[in-house]
């Protein structure tokens, strides 16, 4: 169970939600935008959780449970879409879940499991890349049944841009509920990349944008979750807000992560047909099975262009550590006018190829030739 506490931590957003609360205002949609790691999906959890304690406030013993159940994500009241692989059938009236092979649905169940006790945990399924047509039409079905629960009903939409995947199906079948959203219901959409959805869905919503998290308050939590000190201040400095990256990190040594950061450096500064072609041919496994790895080591290849420039500007960083240091002072030396800036831009472009669905091989194969083209 991860200590932390997304009411302190995002505390401005939490007054604005409490208040809906407090007010009888809550709305029928939301739109959680911000950075990665910001603890969006944890205050949609909290915030449905809350709305449903609050209904039951009478009786305290049944609201606490309640509130636990939520915060569990087996709430009768709580419909969490997520992201996940083309089932064993199409048809409309298959039940979603009943489409997807055992491996999948014990992974999903899995998942979810993990996320009740780690709020930063990605719901994440091999070949999951769109959220698929039929969650929504299951969605929509159920929303407009009637319901003897006391409460009300919440709709937390994880990774919501993946509405838009393919020709945008499953965003125009949301759409419909958002034009007619059902009594005593709240969908709550999450997404990294709002501007990715359809203008009419973000025109449909309240916008709740998240600012990144502390450095101090990722240093607490880490310290909180049994890391020590001196390793807590440098991953909290080299997160730069995003706690599931903090906790991604933390789960490996200090040591590990610069050996880590070392292997991914050398075949992109060099030009070596070789060392390319395995960089190519890893990282294109590593996608086809765990996206979270691969963007990961392109966070990693950001941290360390992001940390040369730093050096350059005479501003510390946490990179600045003798086992880097000596390469990248080589670096700088033998470019002295690289392009920074286009290459932190190509890491980017490379991790947002991902959700298109685009030929990954050949994408990175790309990006080894553009920052060649940078390195001046």
């Amino acid at each position: 169970m991860i200590n932390f506490d997304i009411k302190k931590s995002q505390s401005g957003i939490w007054e604005l939600l409490e208040k809906t609360i407090e007010n009888n205002k809550i709305g029928s949609a939301y739109l959680f935008s911000g950075p990665s790691g910001a603890g969006k999906e944890a205050m949609a959890i909290e915030y449905g959780a809350t709305i449903n304690r609050e209904h039951l406030n009478a009786d305290k013993n049944i609201a606490e449970a309640s509130y636990t159940r939520f915060k569990s994500l087996q709430h009768e009241l709580l419909k969490l879409i997520v992201p996940l692989p083309a089932g064993k059938t199409q048809k409309n009236n298959v039940n979603i879940l009943e489409s997807l092979n055992n491996t999948d649905l014990e992974l999903l169940k899995d998942n979810i499991e993990q996320k009740s006790t780690n709020p930063f945990h990605k719901i994440n399924l091999p070949n999951a890349t769109r959220i698929r047509i039929n969650s929504i039409r299951e969605l929509r079905r159920s929303l407009y049944l009637k319901s003897d629960d006391i409460g009300r009903k919440i709709v937390l939409i994880f990774e919501a841009h993946l509405l838009n995947a393919g020709q945008a199906e499953s965003a125009n079948a949301l759409l419909k509920i958002l034009e007619e959203p059902p009594l005593n219901t709240t969908l709550i959409l999450v997404t990294n990349n709002k501007n990715q959805l359809l203008p009419t869905i973000l025109s449909r919503c309240q916008h709740i944008d998240f600012p990144p998290l502390s450095k101090e308050t990722i240093k607490d939590t880490l310290l909180r979750n049994g890391i020590d000190d001196k390793s807590a201040e440098l991953i909290a400095g080299i997160s730069q807000g995003d706690m599931h990256r903090a906790l991604e990190i933390s789960n490996d040594s200090i040591e590990n992560l610069i050996k880590i950061i070392q292997g991914l450096v050398m075949p992109v500064i060099k030009e070596d047909g070789e060392k390319w072609r395995k960089f190519v041919n890893d990282n294109s496994q590593v996608i086809r099975k765990d996206v979270s790895i691969f963007q990961y080591n392109i966070f990693l290849l950001q941290l360390w262009f992001r940390s040369i420039n730093r050096l350059r500007l005479g501003v510390n960083d946490e990179l600045h550590r003798p086992e880097l240091l000596n390469l990248m002072q080589q670096f700088n030396q033998k470019y002295p006018n690289v392009d920074l800036h286009k290459i932190d831009i190509l890491l980017e472009d490379t991790i947002e190829a991902i959700g298109r669905n685009l030929y990954m091989s050949l994408i990175l194969t790309n990006l080894l030739i553009n920052i060649k083209r940078c390195l001046k």
